[in-house]
């Protein structure tokens, strides 16, 4: 009875636990569809027009105010990769979600979960390195005054630490895995 008890509040409070996530994946990825569609507006205008839009370039390296002149043809690749390492943005929140429904199957201990969490954590690690490296060649290739350091931003350092996050994950539920498929040969 008391045993019962304890899988059925269990149960709920997991399935609250899914419930919040599914609500925070929803909203992640209505975001990054939102940056990645203003992105997609700007690189159009910009295409479109072969004049720069009004609104200023989403590289973190500021050259409105400076004499800095880069042609045309270099913001439209500078803008096709930032817009191309936000789709790492999604292809990492897929893997989580993934995670998530193996997770609630109340199986911890299998491959998938582990697969899930390292490539959500490459994903995630990729988009915040890639977009890092895109700025600081367009900070070197603009030469402006702007600093290494300035291009380092809470985004940056949320998605390394999640990126490396999961992989330390990914590693706990890998060594599980395989603790729990010794322990099944030698019963």
């Amino acid at each position: 009875m008391l045993k019962q008890i304890f899988l059925t509040m269990r149960h709920k409070s997991s399935s609250k636990g899914i419930k919040a996530f599914n609500t925070v994946y929803f909203i992640a990825i209505v975001f990054v569809f939102i940056k990645i569609l203003e992105n997609l507006k700007w690189t159009f205008q910009l295409s479109k027009n072969w004049v720069l839009p009004k609104e200023p370039f989403f590289s973190k390296v500021d050259i409105t105010n400076s004499n800095v002149k880069l042609s045309i043809t270099t913001y439209l690749i500078f803008a096709i990769l930032y817009i191309l390492l936000y789709g790492f943005i999604i292809k990492g929140l897929i893997y989580l979600n993934r995670t998530i429904k193996l997770l609630s199957q109340n199986n911890f201990f299998q491959e998938g979960i582990s697969n899930s969490f390292k490539k959500a954590g490459k994903s995630f690690l990729i988009f915040a390195f890639g977009t890092y490296t895109i700025d600081i060649v367009l900070l070197f290739w603009s030469k402006t005054n702007n600093r290494i350091i300035d291009l380092v931003s809470t985004e940056l350092i949320i998605f390394i630490i999640l990126g490396y996050l999961l992989y330390f994950l990914s590693e706990v539920f890998k060594e599980g895995t395989m603790i729990k498929n010794e322990n099944d040969l030698t019963i």
